[in-house]
């Protein structure tokens, strides 16, 4: 019987959410075809408390292992990617910061194949952009930003650390979303509006004008409903 190949590629992903981790080997699975790739999934919540630990990770040509932290010796070199789209991403490179020593150089860029982004966009550490999005030009964004499916971000628009976009959003052009800002599914962000950090918009939701740091916000215009 034939043995199979050895892995070319090897990544961790650090966190374990089953949606984050699906689109991640996805997207790895779009950006090396053919390759061998092994991942090593390290969960940073103990095994007993973590009902989705052994969720299947079945893709092709990719060798999943799901652990708890407390089993890994973490190896140098070797590229990260954090298991998480929503709020809890900081929580996980702080976690494995402080824990592992595993600062924000390295992580890698996990950006689909299908989707578009501006030659002139630059961006941070861990950037996550999953299928069909497309980034205008001159943009900017910091560490850990994550772009979902079908979002549209336009041109000279600022996303600042652990900002989060879930799918079929649209953020115009010369809007600035501060730190840890996450948008709702399909909601729409107008021209030169500010989100102040930490806030949260509602999907579905039209942001005409800025919203303070700290606050939930939705509706068609988006208002605020209360503080977080």
């Amino acid at each position: 019987m034939q043995e199979s190949p050895s892995p070319s590629l090897r990544f961790y992903i650090l966190g374990q959410g089953n949606y984050a981790v699906s689109m991640l080997l996805d997207n790895l699975y779009a950006c090396f075809p053919g390759q061998s790739i092994s991942v090593e999934i390290i969960a940073n919540i103990l095994a007993e408390e973590n009902d989705s630990l052994a969720f299947p990770y079945d893709t092709p040509g990719i060798q999943c292992v799901e652990k708890d932290h407390s089993e890994w010796k973490p190896e140098p070199n070797i590229p990260c990617l954090v298991g998480s789209v929503g709020k809890s991403r900081s929580a996980i490179f702080e976690f494995f910061e402080s824990q592992y020593g595993i600062t924000a150089d390295r992580y890698c860029p996990s950006i689909h194949p299908t989707s578009y982004c501006a030659p002139t966009l630059q961006h941070g550490q861990g950037l996550y952009i999953g299928p069909l999005s497309v980034v205008g030009p001159q943009t900017y964004f910091g560490n850990f930003v994550a772009i979902n499916r079908k979002v549209s971000i336009g041109h000279h628009t600022i996303l600042e650390d652990f900002v989060g976009i879930n799918p079929g959003a649209d953020i115009a052009g010369i809007c600035h979303l501060g730190k840890g800002v996450i948008i709702g599914a399909g909601a729409t962000v107008l021209d030169k509006v500010k989100i102040g950090e930490g806030s949260m918009i509602g999907a579905g939701s039209v942001v005409t004008k800025d919203i303070p740091a700290g606050v939930v916000a939705y509706g068609i215009p988006a208002k605020v409903i209360r503080s977080i």
